[in-house]
């Protein structure tokens, strides 16, 4: 059964706590975190735990959707969740003395994964210190679902979020800190004592890729001040604006289709989409054009696809002709591989999805309260004979039916009623039909 993506507000008021973690055990990857925030979402909609399990509860794939991942990537979630639990963080604001402290605990207290009506849910549970901040914070970055998506760096994400807190302020500076406060918030990895780093590979490798991904795919536009102490560079300081509507209506999501080649290829996703965010990606294509030619020709094999790619973008390898004397009277070119079907039929199976919950969310809005009041009698009296969870059954209850928990299940009901077919089948119903379905509530 699939999965309906998680439907409600753009917007997240994500806690300024949860904007600046130090990693003290483990690295933050970019995918937890993302993830993370999505959870959080969820949470928020639901309002309560479940009374049997005292866990926030939700499909697996709707929290991976909700992050633009894959759906092959649940096995790759699952070493993030567990991350969650076993690694400790260091909770603080990019503002000091914006927050209370309460020291460092984990990001979950706990996490399960279980089958339910045949779909993989994930089952979640906060520590005591961090539930109420995650669920009702009183400060808070405004950050949107539809942005952090578009991430494929942790630094870039990371750097978002925390500039995002600062979009509205009169100076539209965020604070300034040391350098030293900068490389663990923004690599998500920890840091030892004794800093051995420099800061020049740091601003090369980490500072100028977050600001180039935060100014390509969000509503931002940032940029850093660095302030000297003597002859060398001690604090950073980050200028955020907000674009105009015109050049934020033009930002276009990353096309990754290279990055899954990549990955095809046995190089780690990790590192594919670092490489693609580092040196762009005509560079980044043109390499993995390379790698993919050179593995076809067989020969002495490649003992680091790493290594190779790494140096094909680093190096000046990519577009440098053949000497003359070296040059073979033939060549053969490269045999370019179709497109994966697998990956055009998830994307096509997505695009049908939003097209039909935009279509049912119009048809439920047009309906008159007395039709929407029996329809949610009978959605309820569905959600009995399922046994739904005590969360589900009081969001609807209390009228919420736009709230993202129910949302999903109202539009798989709503489209079985008005089409006389399941959600994944296709609607044989013409546009008049539809309406006249529609009127019978």
């Amino acid at each position: 059964m699939q999965s309906l993506e998680i439907i409600g507000p753009d917007r997240i008021d994500k806690p300024v706590s949860a904007l600046a973690m130090v990693p003290k055990t483990g690295t933050i990857t970019r995918v937890g975190r993302q993830a993370y925030t999505l959870m959080m979402f969820v949470a928020r909609e639901q309002g309560v735990e479940d009374q049997a399990s005292g866990m926030f509860g939700a499909p697996l794939n709707s929290v991976i959707r909700g992050y633009d991942g894959s759906t092959g990537s649940v096995k790759e979630l699952k070493k993030h969740l567990l991350s969650m639990v076993t690694h400790v963080v260091e909770w603080q604001s990019p503002s000091p003395g914006e927050t209370e402290e309460w020291g460092a605990c984990g990001l979950l207290s706990q996490v399960n994964l279980k089958k339910k009506n045949g779909e993989n849910w994930i089952y979640w549970a906060y520590p005591p210190a961090l539930r109420q901040e995650m669920l009702y914070p009183l400060r808070y970055a405004q950050i949107r679902r539809s942005t952090i998506a578009q991430f494929r760096s942790h630094a870039g994400l990371a750097l978002y979020e925390i500039c995002a807190r600062y979009k509205d302020n009169p100076s539209h500076l965020t604070s300034k800190q040391h350098w030293h406060w900068w490389l663990p918030v923004l690599t998500g990895k920890p840091v030892p004592d004794k800093i051995k780093t420099e800061f020049r590979f740091f601003n090369r490798d980490t500072i100028k890729p977050a600001v180039e991904e935060v100014n390509e795919v969000s509503e931002l536009t940032v940029t850093v001040h660095e302030y000297k102490v003597g002859r060398s560079i001690e604090f950073l300081q980050f200028e955020v604006r907000i674009k105009s509507e015109a050049i934020t209506k033009e930002i276009k999501a990353i096309d990754m289709s290279k990055v899954a080649r990549a990955i095809q290829l046995g190089i780690d996703a990790e590192i594919a989409e670092d490489l693609f965010i580092r040196h762009g990606e005509l560079a980044f294509a043109k390499g993995i054009e390379r790698l993919e030619a050179r593995l076809a020709m067989g020969g002495t094999p490649i003992l680091s696809r790493h290594a190779y790619l790494k140096k094909l973008l680093t190096g000046k390898s990519i577009d440098k002709p053949v000497p003359v004397e070296y040059q073979p009277d033939h060549i053969e070119l490269p045999v370019v591989k179709k497109p994966d079907p697998g990956l055009e039929a998830q994307a096509n199976l997505r695009k049908n999805e939003s097209e039909k919950l935009a279509v049912v969310r119009t048809e439920l809005e047009g309906l008159d309260p007395i039709a929407m009041s029996q329809l949610l009698v009978e959605l309820k009296k569905n959600f009995i004979e399922r046994q739904m969870s005590a969360a589900v059954m009081k969001r609807l209850e209390d009228g919420k039916w736009e709230s993202a928990l129910i949302m999903g299940e109202l539009a798989r009901f709503y489209w079985k009623r008005t089409r006389g077919t399941e959600w994944s089948a296709a609607d044989p119903l013409p546009n008049v039909e539809r309406v006249e379905q529609a009127a019978l509530f």
